[in-house]
């Protein structure tokens, strides 16, 4: 992973969606944080090739081609809700998301993610999506409190 990936999630984020069950693409520091999912996946554990099970958080290693190869599998897994950029001209976002997603979120406010040192970053240059797979998470993200542009695909 880039040494620009590491880039943590706010918890106010991943908790106004509800509870997960699986990150397969985090860190301890960046659990300690924000206490994502009831189990994790680190970067040496390569949450790529295990299993994932239950309602899964993704906030995915932003470079190629780990973006791709992480929505890929969540699409497969079809049960969770993803955190990305919000790059609509990006291939993946029409190969993968397009095709997969039961819906997308785009958030009014650019995410001011965190650090591995705990100290949050400036807003970054693009806004960010949540994309919802499969109906239950779809309602979840049409309901919850952060404020957006909801579509159903």
């Amino acid at each position: 992973m880039k040494t620009n990936d590491e880039w943590y999630t706010p918890a106010e984020i991943i908790h106004s969606l509800g509870e997960f069950d699986l990150d397969p693409a985090t860190s301890p520091e960046a659990y300690r944080l924000n206490g994502s999912a009831k189990h994790y996946y680190t970067a040496e554990e390569n949450g790529l090739i295990q299993d994932w099970q239950g309602r899964v958080w993704l906030n995915p290693p932003y470079s190629n081609p780990l973006i791709q190869r992480f929505l890929k599998k969540m699409a497969e897994h079809n049960n969770g809700i993803a955190l990305v950029f919000a790059k609509v001209e990006a291939k993946w976002f029409h190969d993968i998301v397009l095709r997969h997603a039961t819906a997308i979120k785009f958030l009014y406010d650019r995410v001011r993610f965190f650090r591995p040192d705990g100290t949050q970053g400036l807003q970054p240059r693009n806004g960010s999506m949540l994309i919802a797979y499969g109906t239950a998470n779809a309602r979840i993200l049409s309901n919850n409190t952060l404020k957006g542009k909801f579509l159903y695909l």
